[in-house]
């Protein structure tokens, strides 16, 4: 859950629905659609569900019809024909074709309405008819598959008590998340309020605070470097999501076997998750927020000198200090990369 409240998420129910074809061609109005296959189309729209990086524009007609349509200034089907018409206009030969599906849902909240727009791939394809039917291959234009990647684009708008929200939660398939094309930020008229740097930044507080609530089960009760494993963790991933914060963290906990302190470190990151407006979101990691520790070197009496990263785990690094006020530093590695003989510049030529 990332948008809607769990009594929201847990509660929704079709109210009116309709479908258009989109592709290039003269746009058709529908009529609005009974109710049908609602436990599908509700999954589908559980799906979608992600917390808000967008907010509408003051001027956007989008979130002026809907809050027509929920004041019933409108009906469902004359604005849902109004909107569905729009998004025709701005879909052109680039885009791939779909339907886009308009759902107006209520809740256990009275005073709340939820619009879905969802933009879902069709396909064609052919399926067994029943024994009894000869077992006849049957084609089918237009199906509409139980998989999240089908989704090609989508947008969840909230009302209270008629007052459309500026927040909107949106997805979009061709992009890289949690961006949406041109086309469809133009249609919905939204603005950006979260930069990938702010989420990142979001996602390094969720750590940091989860781990230091934490400190009983980690190896050590060793706060600081759990944070850097975590982080670590978090910098080489090509994009951060939920699943990936959760392993981060299990990772910092030094990857717990008790599946008590597992389900405890889980649900600590999934309220921190949520508390942060995280949920369901995806988007790559900010290198500026999750920078590289600095290198430290160690140079001794000995003439010996040593680079690594500040970050390393005892594991890898140990240095434990002696009574005679020396130290002990243990390097443990899976493989030796260089080992080679190094000319000294600072000695004289002979």
């Amino acid at each position: 859950m990332g948008f809607l409240s769990e009594e929201q998420f847990a509660s929704l129910q079709i109210e009116h629905m309709i479908l258009h074809v989109v592709r290039d061609g003269p746009f058709n109005p529908e009529l609005a659609r009974e109710v049908e296959h609602p436990d599908f189309f509700i999954e589908r729209i559980r799906n979608t569900d992600a917390a808000s990086v967008y907010s509408f524009e003051p001027e956007s007609a989008v979130k002026a019809k809907i809050g027509e349509m929920a004041r019933g200034e409108v009906t469902f089907e004359a604005g849902a024909q109004s909107l569905s018409r729009e998004f025709a206009r701005l879909h052109h030969g680039g885009h791939k074709p779909g339907a886009l599906f308009i759902f107006e849902l209520s809740c256990d909240e009275p005073d709340v309405t939820i619009y879905s727009l969802i933009k879902y791939d069709y396909q064609e394809v052919i399926e067994q008819a029943d024994a009894d039917e000869g077992s006849l291959l049957r084609r089918i234009l237009q199906a509409f598959v139980a998989e999240k990647k089908a989704i090609q684009k989508s947008a969840m708008i909230r009302v209270i008590d008629g007052i459309v929200e500026d927040a909107v939660s949106t997805l979009d398939r061709m992009k890289a998340a949690p961006a949406i094309g041109d086309y469809f930020a133009s249609y919905l008229h939204v603005r950006r309020e979260r930069s990938d740097s702010e989420l990142t930044q979001a996602v390094k507080d969720v750590v940091r605070q989860t781990l230091i609530e934490s400190k009983d089960v980690l190896p050590d009760r060793n706060v600081p470097r759990a944070i850097q494993r975590a982080q670590a963790a978090l910098r080489d991933r090509q994009q951060i999501d939920e699943d990936a914060v959760h392993e981060a963290i299990l990772a910092a906990a030094g990857n717990p076997e008790d599946e008590g302190t597992r389900s405890q470190l889980q649900a600590r990151t999934r309220r921190k998750l949520r508390s942060a407006k995280l949920e369901g979101l995806a988007f790559p990691p900010s290198g500026q927020i999750l920078q590289r520790p600095p290198t430290r070197q160690v140079k001794t009496t000995e003439g010996v000198t040593l680079i690594y990263p500040d970050d390393a785990d005892e594991r890898t690094v140990r240095r434990v200090n002696t009574d005679d006020g020396g130290q002990v530093i243990t390097i443990t590695t899976r493989h030796v990369t260089e080992d080679r003989v190094v000319r000294d510049n600072t000695r004289p030529l002979a």
